[in-house]
């Protein structure tokens, strides 16, 4: 009786027990969304700059006078980290490849499409390459209203120690109105 009054109990505590919930991986700011999981663990943006207003995560369309065309930056930050994405024109509904070896933006000032993870300290960028790459999914694109959203995968290397990082579970959005 001892036994089953005991196995009765565990089973209650264990029932009781439920599995820690993760937080959402999304970060909603000012009308736009961003988030992913790096190496499978979370990536959540929440390095606000409350003095000049500056939000965890920018989804812009950024329009070149020069060339009259659209490119895309989305991109999340952390204290020590940052997620990048980077599309060049045209900005339409389909899957777009990151396998290109390029320098990130602004290092370089007409960088290929690319996805990047970087830290600060140490000081690491992990960037898609023509070996290692990735895919961006834009499921909605308008450059008129200047409304986008897409999801993205992609592993980058590490120039200097070619470490790498996965990105998996991407998402941006920004429907905000002009």
């Amino acid at each position: 009786m001892k036994k089953i009054l005991l196995l009765i109990c565990i089973w209650g505590i264990q029932a009781s027990c439920k599995k820690e919930q993760t937080p959402s991986e999304l970060v909603t700011a000012n009308g736009q969304t961003f988030g992913c999981r790096i190496n499978d663990k979370p990536f959540i943006a929440d390095k606000w700059d409350y003095g000049n207003n500056v939000p965890p995560i920018h989804v812009n369309m950024w329009y070149s006078t020069v060339g009259r065309y659209h490119y895309l930056i989305a991109n999340g930050n952390k204290e020590n980290e940052r997620v990048e994405i980077f599309l060049n024109p045209r900005l339409i509904q389909d899957r777009r490849e990151l396998k290109f070896t390029t320098r990130s933006y602004p290092t370089y000032a007409s960088p290929k499409d690319y996805g990047l993870y970087k830290t600060n300290y140490p000081d690491k960028e992990f960037i898609t390459n023509d070996t290692l790459g990735g895919y961006v999914d834009l499921i909605f694109a308008d450059t008129v209203m200047q409304k986008i959203e897409g999801r993205f995968e992609f592993a980058g290397t590490d120039r200097n120690t070619g470490e790498k990082v996965t990105v998996t579970n991407g998402y941006f959005k920004n429907f905000n109105t002009l």
